[in-house]
């Protein structure tokens, strides 16, 4: 487990006003927690109680999830995004009536997905959207009414990103140093994994200051993994592919349970935020 890894290393990493708790305690008793610090194993080998040197996997890639992880729950931007943020949405681009019916709906494909823009595409092929306004039709060359592209053009130009309250100064100084490659972070690749679309991370990541750590072929939304999403193996599958990386020489750094046991079950070191 790489909590027990973290006193053996030199490496520290700072977020914003959270706790990294035990992965293998149940979600509501998450115990010997971690304030604002983690690490990643240097050392090459263990040993065990035993005085027996093993082989521990080298740690070459850590993947960090976005909201919730990179800035804390406590600024409110999430559950704005999953409020207005979403229901605006809906009731400009999908026809619904109202903020109320809207967020029903949203909430119910959230709570099987974690994920609005996975939640919405899956609701209209349902049938669970409202039908266009009598007497209009669909843009010339779309054949859906929802498109994750336009909730992510929406998300990026219209959300008041102020909420996250601008770049956390130890946060940047921690990615700052990681970028440099050296001492035992030398040729650590880092990943973004987000479940939301991809101009809007990228928005969220420039507001915090941190967009400048991801090319643009180490940054992964959910509109390049559809049909799936975290947790699913298959969206796993394809970042894992794309930067070349083997589960077990990858951390995931989470704030979802979900998401965190399905990388565990792959074979990847995991780290649990929660938020303080």
């Amino acid at each position: 487990m790489l909590l027990a890894t973290l006193a053996r290393s030199r490496v520290r990493f700072h977020f914003p006003a959270v706790h990294f708790a035990r992965i293998d305690a149940p979600p509501n008793t998450r115990q010997n927690q971690k304030r604002t610090t983690m690490t990643v194993p240097s050392p090459a080998t263990d040993q065990s109680n035993f005085g027996v040197r093993r082989e521990r996997p080298t740690i070459t890639t850590v993947i960090f999830d976005v909201d919730d992880t990179l800035y804390d729950v406590g600024t409110g931007f999430t559950a704005y995004r999953n409020t207005d943020g979403a229901t605006s949405f809906m009731v400009d681009r999908l026809n619904f009536s109202s903020k109320e019916e809207a967020q029903k709906l949203r909430d119910e494909y959230f709570a099987r997905y974690h994920s609005t823009a996975k939640g919405l595409t899956v609701a209209e092929e349902e049938g669970r959207l409202p039908p266009l306004p009598e007497g209009t039709s669909l843009p010339e060359g779309k054949t859906k009414l929802f498109d994750p592209a336009d909730l992510d053009e929406y998300w990026a130009t219209n959300l008041d990103y102020s909420y996250l309250g601008g770049p956390d100064p130890k946060c940047v100084e921690m990615f700052e140093y990681l970028s440099k490659g050296e001492g035992p972070c030398s040729e650590l690749d880092l990943v973004v994994f987000s479940n939301g679309p991809r101009k809007y991370v990228s928005r969220a990541l420039e507001e915090m200051d941190l967009m400048r750590f991801f090319p643009a072929n180490k940054l992964f939304s959910v509109t390049d993994v559809l049909p799936h999403c975290k947790p699913d193996k298959g969206s796993f599958d394809q970042v894992l592919q794309s930067v070349g990386a083997k589960a077990e020489e990858c951390v995931m750094v989470e704030d979802s349970m979900k998401n965190v046991r399905a990388a565990k079950a792959l074979g990847m070191k995991t780290i649990l935020v929660v938020g303080g």
